[in-house]
């Protein structure tokens, strides 16, 4: 392998500058040949192929074209004695890619053929072998073509040579003297086949490979004296193969929480274990290297897997025993010498991160405890007690109180080995936990030692340790305690210690005037008492922290005995600022020991465990009736301060509902019902939800304030005494208005106090009136249009919708181009009337459209000026659309009078003009009537000039003309008495009439 892989090379390329004209073609050409001659003659027949590329500055003609390069190049080759196929020419230029990658395709088939010739040069050997005698060159040879066929990149038929290796290597009788070559050659080609087999996406057949392999190898130890070197190489077996699969599954092979690398990564460190102890039971006898060197030119050796003192040795003869004896001792020297625990660290990190990745938590957490105890075992004592720490949490959470025991005691055996103070206490404490299985003789010399400590004297070791180990210790435990006085502030939380505790607040809100009282319960789990210095509570506010002591008013002393609870009570006035805040209990802190020696500082968290998911079946325990339940307090770890209950009477006098667009106003009275007399007095005025549909002011109609609205503040109320205020208000839309009074004040007392009076009104706002239009033609009908210039009348209705009557102090309408108002002087109809609930009042206007238009007409502001009675006056102004206003070129109108006598004459006259651009014959006809006489003309034809655009008419717009224009009906009354007396109703105009 060594030397196809790294001395002989299958192609060697010369690189040489040369163009076709070069002036010095001929010396180069000589110079090039020496080169290939020198290389041919270092070669000594090798089969490797010689190239020749020759770096150009100047492109070359295409084949046939230049002649000179035609015959300089056939000179070339005859020089340098190459076939014309070995030489290339590789010009300087733009596509300087494209040649490479020409030549790459070149030399890579080149190398295949090589190898390819190699290989049947190897496979001719195999008629002049016979498998009796020649076992070992059968296994040579297929390993040989094995590997040039995957030189060649030829994998199926590579693993198939591999796997006939293999095969034949198994025939092979296995004695002691040949196992050690038997074993190593296997390997090599177990990992070629399980190699070849995940390139070839074939991974059940890779490991169905190896555990055959396997199987077949382990039990094949050959020499007792040297079974750790059995162990060694099945331990290389595995993680070797960890390493082919590892890196098929970063090519993409998935792979699976029962098959990944890292079953492999650990099965690899069981036998680097099993090699360790192996060694321990083997080599301790050896303390000398044998001389002379047994081993000498081990690195020499023609073939792997051959001893050193009996090289090229493949029979089963009996070797020398001395000789044999010399160099097995001369290996058990030699694997004395090995760090076993670094190689056994190195795999279980390996394994760990697999599993890590392949979620396996809890196989995950088993190798780290056996990788801190392989750092045990190396007495890395620092690296084992931070891997045992770790472990501690997950094991805590589970609550396995048989695992966490053991990891505790190894754990502390660390720490005190390491002389780490901070974790050998907070280890001790718990293990004095009466959930934790340890004995109670080694639970009695922890607490002894923990007692020792807050003393400042040394720690007595674990008797079980070796006595040089503990020397070690005790020299370094002796400078931690000749320093200054020990200080630990150690975090309890998720820690199960001998120590537990519960706080409590008695009720989840306090009024700011009362006192907010802190219920502590402490209870010792462990077998021994224990002496507390100090008992203290930290409570939190959005702001601060405070430290509230317990007190020993109750004469309850802080000595406790085994299973002993005990309840603190501590009582603290609150703070006027934390009104509407929430205060917390942050944490319970326990001193033990004396701050002159030696303190623990122990904070526990006032939260429930998040490990405790099954308190309730705790209830099931019998407690006596004269012992504290424990168990079963439950904590409450927050309050709120809350105002004190105001005495202030808050009267809101206000006529609701509001009307929608009015100035509502709201009067506040104020009376003062508290003990004492109270001084600055604030109030303000807000929305609960806040919205610019609503505002505020201190007058009707002011300027609209912003909220928070301080609507007055006095200095001093006395006792029964009176304040009074009002505020106006207006909304811009329908709904109901959560309105918040908030009244501060401070009462006069012995003590004064902040309090807070907060009054909520709930206001709907109304709509104070409908408006409703109907347009109507000149006969007082409905109309579907406009026409242009034909008067209409705007019929407004207002309804009261308002639960309190409603005056209408003036209503006018503004008109908006292209309608017109078509009366003079125009007084509001509605002036000074008052409307109840459900009451309705209209109004007539008269106006005309000046212009036709497709859509409804915007035809102007209708503005209501009113107000509740005895309210604040409101303008409440309607847009009014109309409908599309329609042309018609010709118009009509009637004059006659209001009404008739019987027997007298009256004058109906009809005035017709025309609008378009041209004249309008039109034929006229008046239907007789068996109630009236007719003098004129009943039937005719005119002409009507033009006016003023040209549009067509038909039959039926002049048939809805008169009806929109022209009464049906006339009021005839009885005949007056005396001479009757003709009105002038019609002033004639100029007509054409057409014969």
């Amino acid at each position: 392998m060594n030397k196809h892989l790294y001395e002989i090379p299958a192609v060697i390329v010369i690189f040489y500058d040369l163009d076709w004209n070069d002036p010095l073609w001929s010396e180069k050409m000589i110079e090039c040949a020496s080169r290939v001659q020198s290389m041919r003659a270092a070669l000594e027949d090798r089969h490797t192929r010689i190239t020749v590329v020759l770096i150009q500055n100047t492109l070359s003609l295409p084949a046939g074209e230049d002649l000179l390069a035609s015959e300089r190049a056939i000179a070339l080759c005859s020089s340098c004695e190459l076939n014309a196929q070995s030489l290339f020419v590789l010009p300087h230029g733009d596509h300087l890619q494209g040649y490479a990658v020409r030549l790459e395709n070149a030399f890579y088939e080149f190398c295949q053929n090589i190898y390819h010739n190699e290989a049947k040069h190897v496979k001719s050997h195999k008629e002049h072998l016979n498998k009796n005698t020649h076992q070992y060159l059968y296994v040579r040879h297929q390993f040989k073509m094995g590997m040039l066929y995957e030189l060649k990149q030829d994998v199926h038929t590579a693993h198939k040579h591999y796997t006939h290796a293999y095969n034949n290597l198994l025939e092979i009788r296995i004695v002691d003297t040949n196992a050690l070559e038997i074993r190593t050659v296997a390997g090599f080609l177990n990992y070629k086949l399980c190699r070849l087999m995940f390139a070839l996406n074939l991974p059940r057949d890779a490991i169905s490979q190896f555990k055959a392999h396997i199987d077949r190898f382990k039990n094949r130890m050959g020499f007792q004296e040297l079974t750790f070197e059995h162990y060694a190489w099945l331990s290389k077996q595995y993680s070797v193969f960890g390493d082919i699969f590892d890196e098929a599954v970063k090519l993409g092979l998935p792979a699976v929480q029962t098959q990944h690398p890292g079953i492999y990564y650990q099965q690899a460190a069981q036998y680097a274990i099993m090699r360790k102890k192996s060694c321990q039971e083997l080599c301790s006898s050896v303390i000398a290297y044998p001389h002379p060197d047994p081993l000498e030119g081990a690195n020499q050796l023609e073939f792997y897997g051959q001893r050193p003192w009996r090289p090229g040795k493949v029979t089963a003869e009996p070797p020398d025993p001395q000789v044999e004896s010399n160099g097995i001792h001369a290996i058990q020297f030699l694997e004395k010498q090995i760090n076993h625990s670094n190689i056994i660290i190195a795999l279980y990190g390996l394994a760990i991160s697999q599993y890590k990745t392949y979620r396996c938590p809890r196989t995950r957490r088993h190798l780290v405890l056996q990788m801190a105890d392989e750092y045990y075992n190396s007495k890395d004592y620092g690296k084992a007690l931070t891997l045992f720490t770790h472990m501690l949490w997950d094991f805590r959470g589970e609550r396995w109180w048989e695992i966490l025991s053991q990891i505790l005691d190894k754990a502390l055996k660390c720490a005190y080995l390491t002389a780490n103070v901070q974790d050998y206490v907070l280890l001790a404490l718990e293990v004095l936990c009466s959930l934790v299985t340890t004995s109670l003789d080694e639970k009695r010399r922890v607490y002894e030692n923990l007692n020792r400590i807050l003393k400042k004297q040394i720690p007595y070791g674990d008797p079980k340790l070796p006595q040089d180990v503990l020397q070690n210790a005790i020299i370094l435990w002796q400078p931690v305690f000749s320093s200054q006085p020990l200080n630990f502030s150690l975090d309890m939380a998720n820690i199960i210690t001998c120590v537990e505790t519960k706080a409590r607040f008695t009720k989840s809100t306090y009024e700011v005037d009362q006192n907010v009282t802190v219920e502590v319960y402490i209870r010792s789990t462990c077998p021994f008492p224990l002496t507390f210095t100090k008992v203290s509570v930290t409570v939190n506010t959005p702001e601060y922290s405070s430290e509230f002591a317990v007190t020993n008013w109750e004469n309850v002393s802080l000595n406790f005995h085994s299973f002993e609870v005990k309840r603190f009570v501590i009582e603290f006035m609150a703070d006027a600022n934390d009104i509407n805040k929430e205060i917390q209990i942050g944490a319970i802190n326990i001193l033990l020991g004396n701050q002159a020696e030696c303190c623990l500082d122990l904070k526990y968290t006032a939260l429930p465990d998040a490990n405790d998911n099954h308190v309730e079946l705790l209830h099931f325990k019998y407690t006596g009736n004269n012992k504290v339940d424990f168990a079963n307090i439950r904590p409450l770890s927050s309050a709120t301060i809350v105002p004190r209950d105001s005495k202030l009477n808050v009267e809101c006098i206000h006529p609701q509902p509001a009307l929608l667009g009015e100035w509502y106003e709201i009067k506040i009275n104020i009376t003062n019902d508290e003990q004492f007399s109270i001084k600055e007095l604030k109030i303000e005025l807000g929305l609960v939800e806040e919205t610019a549909d609503v505002e505020f002011s201190l007058k009707p109609a002011g300027q609209p304030q912003k909220l928070p609205l301080a609507l007055g503040r006095t200095d001093y109320l006395d006792k029964k005494g009176k304040y009074s205020t009002n505020v106006f208000l207006v909304a811009h839309k329908l709904g109901k208005y959560q309105i918040q009074i908030k009244i501060t004040y401070t009462l006069n007392s012995d003590k004064p106090v902040f309090s807070i009076k907060t009054e909520n009104i709930v206001l709907p706002v109304v709509q104070p009136f409908e408006v409703t239009t109907k347009y109507l033609s000149m006969l007082m009908c409905e109309i579907e249009a406009f026409h242009v210039e034909e008067e209409f009348a705007v019929m407004n209705y207002v309804k009261c919708l308002s639960p309190w009557p409603i005056v209408i102090e003036n209503t006018s309408f503004k008109f908006i181009s292209p309608v017109k108002s078509v009366e003079e002087n125009v007084t509001s109809q509605l002036t000074g009337k008052m409307f109840n609930e459900e009451e309705v009042g209209a109004e007539l206007n008269l106006a005309l459209c000046e212009k036709s238009l497709l859509q409804n007409i915007n035809i102007g502001q209708y503005t209501i000026k009113w107000k509740r009675q005895n309210g604040y006056s409101t303008t409440t102004q309607v847009t009014m659309y109309g409908l599309t206003c329609e042309w018609m070129p010709v118009g009509l109108k009637m004059v006659a009078p209001a009404h008739g006598f019987v027997r007298t004459p009256m004058v109906l006259s009809y005035c017709l003009q025309n609008r378009s651009r041209q004249i309008i014959q039109l034929d006229v006809s008046v239907e007789a009537s068996e109630a009236f006489m007719f003098s004129g003309y009943k039937q005719l034809n005119l002409s009507v000039s033009d006016n003023t655009e040209d549009v067509g008419i038909q039959q039926d717009q002049l048939r809805a003309l008169i009806e929109r224009s022209v009464p049906t009906h006339l009021y005839v009354m009885p005949q007056v008495k005396g001479e009757p007396v003709m009105q002038t109703v019609y002033a004639p105009k100029k007509m054409t009439v057409v014969n």
